[in-house]
C-alpha cells in the first residue's frame, strides 16, 4: 500500500489552497495528525470538514479513516516521527538553548535519509552533467542554500545564474533565455506560500523551453503544481517549527559530490583555473 506522502507527490489532478493546507499539517504534524478526528483536522487548517473527504477521496483513499491509516503507517514506520509531540513539549518546558538545537538538527539531518534517496541524488546530478546553465531560484531563508550551492556549482566551471526574492518582471527579464539543457533548482520551505514569485508560469515556461526542472524544499514542497521533473522533499520532526535547514544542506552538498564524481575531470579543471586565476589576480596586485 502506497504512504500518504507519495500518494501526494504522484497526484496529478488539481490541489485547492484548502488541500495545501490540509496535506501541510498532515505531513508537518504527522504523531499528531493520526488522533484527529475529520472536523478536528479542518478547524486546524480552518477550512470544512467535507474539504478533508473530498482530499481523502482526491487522493484515492476510501475516505477519511483510510487516509489517517496510511498516515498511521508513515508514523510507525518513520521513528523520527513517534515522539513529535512529546519532543515538543519538552522544548516549550526547557526553552530554546544549545543542547535542544542539537538534538533537532541531530534528528533533522537522520530524517534525510528515509526522505531523499541517492537514487534521486543521481537523477538530479545527471540534470545538472548536462546543463548549459543552472539557474538557482527561491526567496527569503532559501538564501544560504542558494549561495552555498551556488559557490559550489562555479567552483566546477558551471554557469549559474541566482535568482533571489525577485518580483515577477525581474524574473521574467532574468529567465528570458531559458533553452533546452538548462536546469532550474527551485526551492520552498513551509508553506506554498513561500515558492518564488511566479512559480507557476516559470515552471510552465521550463516546459516549453526543454528545461528541467528540481524542486527542493520541505515536506510542503509535494504540494506545488505543477511538479517539478525532480522533487527533493526533506522531511524533519519538527517541520512546523523548523528555522534552520540542515536536511536541505546536506541534499544540496550531496548534490554537488556526486555531480564531482560523475565528471572528476571537470572538477578538477575547474579548480586548477580557478587556483590559477586567483594566483594571476595576486600577481597583479603585488605588482
Amino acid at each position: 500500500m502506497k504512504h500518504f506522502k507519495s500518494l501526494v507527490e504522484s497526484y496529478d489532478g488539481k490541489l485547492t489552497v484548502a488541500d495545501r493546507a490540509l496535506i501541510s499539517i498532515v505531513l508537518s504534524e504527522p504523531s499528531e495528525a493520526i488522533y484527529l478526528s475529520s472536523g478536528e483536522l479542518a478547524a486546524k487548517a480552518n477550512v470544512h470538514a467535507s474539504t478533508v473527504v473530498r482530499l481523502a477521496r482526491k487522493l484515492g483513499f476510501e475516505g477519511y479513516p483510510d487516509m489517517r491509516s496510511s498516515v498511521r503507517r508513515d508514523v510507525d514506520q518513520n521513528p523520527s516521527f513517534s515522539n513529535i509531540s512529546q519532543q515538543r513539549r519538552t522544548s516549550i518546558e526547557q526553552g530554546s538553548n544549545l543542547a535542544n538545537l542539537i538534538e533537532a538538527e541531530m534528528a533533522a539531518i537522520a530524517a534525510v535519509a528515509s526522505s531523499v534517496s541517492q537514487i534521486q541524488i543521481d537523477d538530479g546530478a545527471k540534470f545538472l552533467a548536462n546543463a548549459n546553465s543552472i539557474y538557482l531560484v527561491g526567496r527569503g531563508g532559501a538564501a544560504p542554500l542558494m549561495a552555498h550551492l551556488d559557490r559550489r556549482l562555479r567552483r566546477a566551471s558551471f554557469r549559474v545564474e541566482t535568482l533571489l526574492n525577485l518580483q515577477r518582471r525581474d524574473m521574467a527579464e532574468r529567465l528570458i533565455s531559458l533553452k533546452a539543457n538548462d536546469v532550474v533548482i527551485v526551492f520552498g520551505f513551509q508553506a506554498p506560500v513561500s515558492l518564488p514569485a511566479g512559480f507557476e508560469a516559470l515552471m510552465d515556461h521550463a516546459r516549453v523551453t526543454g528545461a528541467k526542472t528540481i524542486s527542493i524544499g520541505d515536506t510542503s514542497i509535494l504540494t506545488a503544481r505543477p511538479r517539478a521533473d525532480l522533487t527533493l522533499s526533506i522531511s524533519r520532526p519538527d517541520q512546523s517549527a523548523m528555522q534552520m535547514r540542515s536536511g536541505a544542506m546536506l541534499v544540496c552538498e550531496a548534490l554537488a559530490m556526486t555531480l564531482a564524481n560523475k565528471d572528476p575531470e571537470r572538477a578538477v579543471k575547474g579548480l586548477e583555473s580557478l587556483e590559477r586565476l586567483r594566483s594571476d589576480m595576486q600577481s597583479s596586485e603585488a605588482e
